[in-house]
Parts: structure tokens; sequence; C-alpha cells
């Protein structure tokens, strides 16, 4: 027989711990242990949580104590929910479902009711069932209102919440940030879903469980994956000594056809290549290798290098000095590559993007209000020069994306409008949240999936991501999904400056804390912390009016002065000078 907690004396139990983030809900918590041994593990690290085995519930223990001795049990390592499920009745040990997703605080308390307890929790952020980036407003606090009953003469919870609970401390030293990997819209790149995972061996199961489930709500409206709907994980990811990592998957798999297949199996093999020791994915149906075009049985984890969505490595940089387009990368304003008509004098520009293929320069004039299109190479008469918007009011600096749209903001005096030039024809596009806006900045991203602006005017100053719906074609069809981002560092007396794409989920953003101060900070696309490798600018000195950022890796951030100086990122976080006379900046392929 069971009875509900009685009322007791108004015991405040208060634990603080360190900020947490959290588990995948779709990650597999083992109930004791690892569930199998991979070959390849990470190393173990300083910063790794040490050892740590909770012990079970106290005889007659509290209703407090059997709640707040559940919240510490949940933070075992290596990860595990046997002891957690002690804490809870023999209903709720077969009904919990820890997997739904996790709970992020700052800090608990526990207050005694009159059938149970009432847990606190402040600053919370949450996960989803991927361990992707659901977030949450900062100071914000959630309550859990858990029920005991007795059982046997000792309380144990009832209702536990479906999800991992874990302080900041516990996550920071036992999970990190990975990414799973979708197709855009039209299934020429990967485009990055980031998630954290806990460390270990299950990571690659937890990854592949993550793909199967699907994008999540920031990448939703805009990528696919190429595995087959209903397609399931069988028990766990093997990795071999040799580091095949062995997926054995449900036979939904088999109905993709060859093309799709080789599309799954990179797609499998961009998420699964951050797990270090895994070199070659192979998918299995009921133990056998599913037979890959060109009658592999398995792929390199290098494989699909043509879905990167930062492009080519190779990034040039160009430039305008003294009323022309220069290569910077040389100095050599007369290099045989920049002979373009917009590398000769005659035309007053300020800013300018440059295309991939063909290779196009778009400029703004110097008043703002003309947008000169040249071929970045050959051409000698005036006529190889388009002019596609003459009639503009303030263009901001223009965007080129992969499919060769030119992007334009144009600030006008009923607020923004945002041009796209595609085919030499230029169409306005609605975008809600943007046009008719006070907008400071904006930038496309290099994979054409989300335009980003910043705002101008009063107030904490904030960055707006909008996802850019295409066709399978690539054909630009409207503005999706948007969300509105502070500014790193944001206050009332900051404002920003600009902002340009570091990689297809994060922002670089230049913003002015002071009048003589210039800060660069980050923001993931999802909300979510960004990456750790990523260099943390100290504060540059003066009064920086432009970022110059290319999305790959390696490649050095810059910031041109109004006086015309452009200053480079170094490893360390300074910003020393590194060229001059320099009037805006770009980097193209």
């Amino acid at each position: 027989m069971t009875t509900r907690a009685p009322r007791t004396p108004r015991l405040l139990v208060v634990l603080a711990l360190v900020l947490a983030a959290a588990v995948s809900g779709c990650t597999t918590l083992p109930e004791s242990g690892a569930i199998h041994r991979q070959a390849a593990d990470r190393p173990a690290r300083p910063q790794d949580a040490p050892y740590f085995s909770p012990p079970g519930p106290a005889k007659d223990a509290s209703p407090s104590a059997i709640v707040s001795g559940f919240l510490v049990a949940m933070q075992a390592n290596p990860l595990t929910t046997s002891v957690a499920r002690s804490y809870l009745s023999e209903r709720a040990r077969t009904t919990w479902k820890p997997n739904r997703g996790t709970i992020v605080y700052e800090a608990f308390s526990v207050l005694p009711t009159s059938d149970g307890a009432q847990v606190r929790l402040a600053d919370t952020r949450r996960l989803d069932s991927r361990g992707g980036w659901r977030g949450g407003t900062p100071g914000r606090s959630e309550t859990l209102d858990l029920g005991l009953v007795s059982e046997k003469g000792q309380w144990r919870i009832d209702n536990p919440v479906n999800a991992l609970v874990v302080p900041t401390s516990f996550f920071d030293r036992g999970f990190s940030r990975f990414n799973l990997y979708f197709y855009d819209q039209t299934g020429r790149v990967l485009l990055p879903d980031p998630v954290f995972i806990p460390r270990g061996e299950q990571t690659a199961t937890n990854l592949v469980r993550g793909l199967l489930a699907g994008p999540g709500g920031a990448l939703a409206e805009i990528s696919r994956s190429a595995l087959p709907s209903r397609t399931d994980l069988d028990l766990s990811v093997l990795v071999t000594e040799s580091g095949v990592a062995e997926v054995p998957l449900s036979r939904e798999v088999l109905q993709a056809s060859a093309d799709e297949l080789s599309r799954a199996v990179d797609q499998l093999s961009w998420t699964l290549r951050q797990v270090p020791g895994i070199e070659r994915v192979r998918i299995t149906v009921a133990g056998a290798p599913v037979p890959l075009p060109g009658g592999r049985i398995d792929a390199p984890v290098t494989s699909g290098p043509e879905y990167d969505a930062a492009g080519s490595p190779d990034a040039r940089l160009w430039g305008l000095r003294g009323g022309r387009v220069v290569d910077l990368s040389t100095d050599k304003a007369t290099a045989p590559d920049v002979a373009g008509p917009l590398s000769r004098p005659g035309y007053s520009m300020r800013s300018l993007a440059v295309s991939e293929s063909p290779q196009q320069i778009a400029a703004v004039s110097g008043n703002g209000r003309t947008v000169f299109v040249a071929p970045a190479t050959g051409g000698s008469a005036a006529s190889a020069v388009s002019r596609p918007l003459v009639n503009g009011t303030d263009v901001l600096r223009p965007s080129y994306d992969m499919f060769g749209d030119l992007w334009l903001l144009d600030r006008t005096p009923r607020g923004a409008r945002v041009l796209v030039v595609s085919g030499g024809k230029v169409r306005r596009l609605p975008v809600p949240g943007v046009t008719g806006a006070d907008v400071a900045s904006f930038s496309v991203a290099r994979d054409g999936s989300r335009l980003a602006v910043a705002y101008a005017g009063t107030g904490a100053p904030s960055v707006r991501v909008i996802d850019i719906l295409r066709t399978e074609e690539g054909i630009v069809s409207g503005a999706g999904r948007s969300q509105v981002f502070a500014a790193p560092g944001a206050t009332d007396t900051a404002r920003i400056v600009d902002i340009g794409w570091r990689d297809p989920a994060t922002l670089a953003v230049l913003s002015r804390p002071a009048p003589e101060t210039s800060q660069v900070g980050f923001i993931s696309t999802d909300g979510s912390p960004t990456r750790t490798d990523l260099i943390e600018p100290s504060v540059f000195r003066g009064t920086a009016q432009a970022i110059v950022v290319a999305p790959v890796v390696g490649v050095p951030l810059l910031l041109i002065t109004p006086d015309q100086r452009l200053y480079t990122l170094t490893g360390n976080g300074s910003w020393p000078r590194t060229d001059s006379k320099v009037v805006a900046a770009t980097y193209a392929r």
C-alpha cells in the first residue's frame, strides 16, 4: 500500500550548483556501465569530469532529501541512470524517460509540499531529445512539482520529469558540442546542426540517433536528410579495432536508391568524422553490410568534400584601394587576375563583394546610390560594367551566395528593403522583421540558407537571423523562420557596427561598446554556446567600421578603421596592423 507524503515543516534545502547544459534526449542513457566497448575512445583530459558513483537513497530519508539525492544521482560519471531510478517509485522506474530532453540550471532549491516537494531551478536552459539547444531567457526559472509516495515505509518520487537535469560544471566536463549534418534545400551542401553529446563510448551511437531524428528547429525549414524516413538504429554503433564504424540500421534504409544511399553515407561520414578513431563508415542491415555504389561496403569519413558549405579552403582577399579593386593577397593592383573594369580608375566605390563562378565583382558607389557589377577579369570597355541598381538611397555592403545571387539591402527613408539580383534581374524580397526596419548591417551566408541583419537605433543591440527559402533548383522563393539574438556583451550604450558569417552556423559581430573601443563576439544561430575552438578576440582599441570574415577554418578575421587601416586577428586574439589605405575588403575564392 502506498500513501502520499504528509505535510512537513517548510524546510528550505538550497544546493548552489554551477550553470548546466545538457545531454540529448535521443542520447542513450545506460542503466549501468557501458553498453559495449568502442575501440577508439577519446583520451582522458584534465577537464574531464572525475569518476563519481552517487549514493542511493538513505534509509528513512525525508521527502526533501530524496528529491535532492535524485538530482545529485543524475550526475553519475560514467553517465548512468541506475542510481537515479532507485529514488523513484516502482511504477515510475519503468515509465521515467530521461531521454526526452534535458533541463539546465544554475542552482536549485527544494521546498516540501503537502504531497511531496517543489524544486525551483534557477537560470534554466533546455535541450531537445537530440541534444539540440532549445535555449531559454537568461534569468528564467522553472518549478518542478514532484509527488512522493511511501513504499515499504520509504519515500520515493512518483512523477519525475521526463528529462535529465544536470549542472553546468558536470556538463562542461562531460559533454561536447558536435554537429549533425543535413543537406540544404537543393542537396548541394551539408549544413551543420549543433548538438551537445556526452563524451564516451556512446558518442557515435548518439550522433546517429540524432541524424535519424531529423534536423532541429533552426534547420527544419531549410534542410533535409538523405536517410529514408522511419529508418531506425538497431542497438548501437560499433567501432572496430580498424576504425570502421558499423552502423546497424533498420530495413527501411534498403528502400533508398543508389544515389540516395551514397548521399546518406556521406551524411553519416560528415557526422561521424568528428569522433576520434573513426576512419570509415559501413551501413549494415541484420548484420550484413549494405552494398554501396561502385561495389563498396564502406566509405572513408573524408567522403563528400564537395558538400562543404564553406566552399574551397582557398580564400583570396580582395579590396578597394585608390578607387580601384585590388588583390590584397598579393598587393598587386595590376596582377593579371585582377584586371577587370573595376580594377581601373574611374569609379568611386565604398564596398564590394565577389562571386565564385563565374567570378564577378559587385561594388557600391561612394554615395551609396548605385551598384556596379563587372567581370573580375577581362573586359576593357565601360559597357562591361552593368548597373542593376541606380536609384538606391544608402546601399549597405553587398553579399553573394554560392548560387550566384547578389543580395542588396538599401536603407531608404521608409526603412530597409531587401533586393535579390539573379540572372540580371532585380526583385524585391519582403522579409518580415527586416523590410521597413532600421538596419545597421546585413550579411547572407555563403551557402545561401540564411540572411542576418543587425538593427540600428537605441536600446540593447540585437541581430535577427532569417531562413532563406528556395526551390530544389536553388531559386529564392521567400523568407522563412527568423529568430532574434542579443549581441554578445550587449548593453544599452553599445551598438552593432557590422556582422559576417564565421561558419554556416556562427555569426561574427563587431560592436562598439564605447566611442573609442570595438569588440568582436560570436553568435550561434540556434542560440547555443558557440564553438570552443574559436579564437576569442581581445578588445580593439579603436573605432573599427567593418569586419572582414570568411567561413573557412584558419582564415583570420580582419578589421577596417575609418582611416583606412587594416588589422588582422592573430592566434592569441590581438589585432596588429597589417595594411593601409584599404577602403573595404572581402574574402572570395
